[in-house]
């Protein structure tokens, strides 16, 4: 794997994991929130969050 591979990776993550913290705050445990990111995107406001709920 390239340096520039490499880096992109640990970036890509890292964004995901700031995206990932905002859904922890919105009440989901660390792998709905990880999933969210995926599924819904960053959360909005006071919406029915679907992501969260068990």
């Amino acid at each position: 794997m390239s340096k520039l591979v490499g880096w992109a990776c640990v970036i890509a993550f890292v964004i995901w994991s700031l995206v990932a913290v905002q859904w922890m705050d919105k009440g989901c445990d660390a792998v709905e929130a990880y999933t969210a990111v995926f599924e819904y995107g960053v959360p909005e406001g006071l919406e029915f969050l679907p992501a969260c709920n068990s």
